[in-house]
């Protein structure tokens, strides 16, 4: 910002020193354009009305003219419209960003419960696996599975639906650390990557959240909740898919020893294809296709 209000004066002081007639003011243009590098928009405002000013004041205070005044008049009218253009130009490139931004961010956003969604779960987990690896640091995942059939009966309607799983979402949020990452990936299924946690550690997290969950919802609802959690490291030989798939066959064990439990079970227990790995199978096709 300081370079280019410095770089606006240095213009202004070349104007000064030149005689009218030289199209001296045009270097405002780009000056208004290097606003680009700097965000917000009320910068450029202040670029182009600091432009627009010191315009006309090097008309009023240049020493001399080499011109005809009608043609020195059509230069500075011409400077000043190109000013005022590029200005909208760059407000309209800046503004057009913000909403792109702005898009992206929803795109990565559950609309129901306002966390995290699969797609930035799937992209954020690639992101700490690498991270995890090159510093040599412990990671942990762990998937949720709530059971929604102990909490809603067939006359629910979908806007109670959503409201209760916005409700044990927050609660889920509101138990888990600050450097912990929350996700929802399905209807009724929440992720938590646990970065620089071993999996002893991200087990009395997962107990703690199941137990304040369970306890909060069973107070707000008639029927009892159940809350299964699912827990897996990553160790050396493990990609995303890996990685994923021993953290839901501990989940399909904790929710066939009776459910409302963390597991952290390793052995592949059941050949059906966990929800999760589904999900992530699912996104690679279509982006084959």
């Amino acid at each position: 910002m300081l370079i280019i209000v410095a770089l606006t004066f240095c213009i202004f002081a070349i104007d000064l020193n030149t005689p009218l007639g030289v199209a001296a003011a045009v270097p405002y243009v780009l000056v208004i354009l290097a606003s680009l590098w700097v965000s917000g928009i009320r910068f450029t405002y202040f670029i182009a009305v600091l432009s627009f000013v010191l315009t006309i004041t090097g008309f009023s205070l240049s020493p001399g003219i080499v011109m005809p005044m009608n043609i020195v008049l059509f230069n500075r009218a011409l400077t000043l419209l190109l000013i005022i253009c590029t200005a909208l130009m760059v407000i309209k490139i800046k503004k057009t960003n913000i909403d792109m931004s702005a898009l992206m961010t929803q795109m990565l956003i559950d609309p129901v419960t306002g966390y995290k969604n699969r797609q930035a779960f799937e992209t954020e987990l690639d992101t700490e696996i690498l991270r995890s690896r090159r510093y040599h640091r412990s990671f942990s995942i762990a998937i949720i599975d709530i059971d929604l059939l102990k909490l809603f009966s067939d006359d629910y309607d979908y806007k109670n639906n959503n409201d209760s799983i916005k409700q044990i979402s927050q609660e889920i949020k509101t138990n888990i650390r600050i450097t912990d990452l929350f996700y929802r990936i399905d209807i009724n299924v929440f992720a938590i990557l646990f970065p620089e946690t071993d999996l002893c550690e991200a087990k009395k997290v997962c107990e703690s959240v199941r137990k304040k969950v369970s306890a909060k919802m069973d107070k707000n609802t008639e029927n009892k909740i159940m809350v299964s959690i699912g827990i897996a490291m990553l160790d050396e030989t493990d990609n995303k898919l890996k990685l994923c798939k021993r953290a839901e066959d501990a989940l399909f064990t904790a929710k066939r020893n009776g459910g409302n439990q963390v597991s952290t079970l390793p052995q592949i227990i059941n050949k059906e294809k966990p929800p999760v790995a589904a999900i992530l199978s699912r996104s690679r096709s279509a982006d084959n296709v």
